[in-house]
């Protein structure tokens, strides 16, 4: 998923994701472009044992930090499409970051048994 939300930064959906961006911000597309190298970071850090709960982290936290753009979009009429509507954004976000969330309270849980039996790569 994020891979694909992180490509869509650069490509296809650029300027939806731009116009996304609530007005009082500076730089939309500076943060856009932020935003979508950090989400595809996060997707290749999760590929990999020792940067997964780092990874895991990282993408929770600007799951929280993009969350503005998403109401901002919802509710500037921007949004046309029932599925971009609040409530479905919100829980689409609510899904994603549960996940990221449970991988990073996964490693920190087991981080005893990766001390005590290292990894095998």
């Amino acid at each position: 998923m994020f891979i694909l939300t992180g490509t869509v930064h650069f490509v296809w959906m650029r300027e939806e994701m731009v116009s996304m961006v609530p007005s009082g911000m500076s730089q939309p597309g500076l943060i856009v472009s932020i935003t979508g190298v950090l989400e595809l970071m996060g997707a290749i850090g999760m590929l990999w044992r020792r940067t997964a709960p780092w990874a895991a982290v990282g993408l929770s936290l600007l799951l929280i930090a993009m969350f503005p753009a998403n109401v901002h979009y919802a509710l500037s009429g921007l949004a046309t499409a029932p599925e971009d509507a609040l409530v479905p954004r919100t829980l689409m976000q609510i899904v994603f970051l549960s996940a990221t969330l449970a991988i990073a309270i996964f490693y920190y849980r087991h981080r005893q048994d990766a001390v005590q039996r290292p990894a095998k790569y």
